[in-house]
């Protein structure tokens, strides 16, 4: 082996091994790992992106604050996909939404969004609406509030006589399907992309102690190393 080959496997096995700012930067809340882009308010400024800022709540509960529509408990992350699954922390995500979710000053975005029409029905109104999501949390011993998508509309026409309309919202769900409705919501984000980071079983960090510049220590990607993002 050459002095030239020497060196290059010397960097490389120094490379393999996460820096000491990601270890420090890598805390648990609860069930739920915390690590970049995001970082917990207590953290340093450089372990998370601008704007990814969480709390944990009583060492058990993650929770994310958007500017405009309050506090969600996270459920989970999803930093391979970059998604974020949130809920309510009073179990009634769909009174959240007919608030009005409003993502200014975030950096998610809505993951596969989809209009919803809400509506206040009688009791027996609504068990004839089999294709309508019955929202339990909204609903009272003579009333039932219910969502149906809007492009489904038209298939129910007994609405316009037995029930309400409440407003129409743009909903981000699951891919598992409108029916969870009630389950929560779903939101992703865009930058810092570490996509290929991920992909490649890197750390996804800052490349310098100045600047939004990212890239990725460690890794591999199609069975090269991955020097960065």
């Amino acid at each position: 082996m050459t002095l030239f080959q020497t060196i290059l496997f010397i960097v490389f096995l120094f490379s393999l091994q996460p820096s000491a700012s990601v270890e420090i930067c890598r805390v648990s809340c609860g069930n739920q790992l915390v690590r970049f882009p995001f970082r917990l308010s207590s953290q340093p400024d450089r372990c998370g992106y601008p704007r990814f800022n969480l709390s944990c709540k009583d060492q058990a509960q993650t929770v994310l604050s958007l500017p405009f529509s309050g506090e969600f408990n996270v459920v989970h992350i999803d930093y391979l996909f970059q998604n974020i699954w949130l809920n309510d922390p009073d179990h009634c995500t769909p009174k959240r939404l007919l608030h009005g979710l409003n993502l200014s000053s975030t950096p998610f975005d809505l993951l596969y969004p989809r209009s919803f029409t809400f509506f206040n029905c009688s009791a027996a109104a609504s068990t004839q609406l089999h294709q309508a999501k019955y929202i339990s949390c909204l609903s009272g011993t003579n009333f039932s509030v219910v969502a149906l998508p809007a492009d489904r509309l038209d298939s129910s026409a007994s609405l316009s006589t037995s029930c309400l309309e409440i407003a129409t919202v743009l909903v981000p769900f699951s891919w598992t399907g409108w029916s969870n409705l009630g389950n929560g919501i779903m939101l992703t984000w865009n930058e810092p992309n570490c996509l290929r980071c991920e992909n490649g079983a890197g750390n996804c960090m800052f490349k310098s102690e100045t600047g939004l510049d990212v890239g990725c220590s460690g890794g591999f990607t199609n069975g090269m190393f991955l020097f960065c993002s």
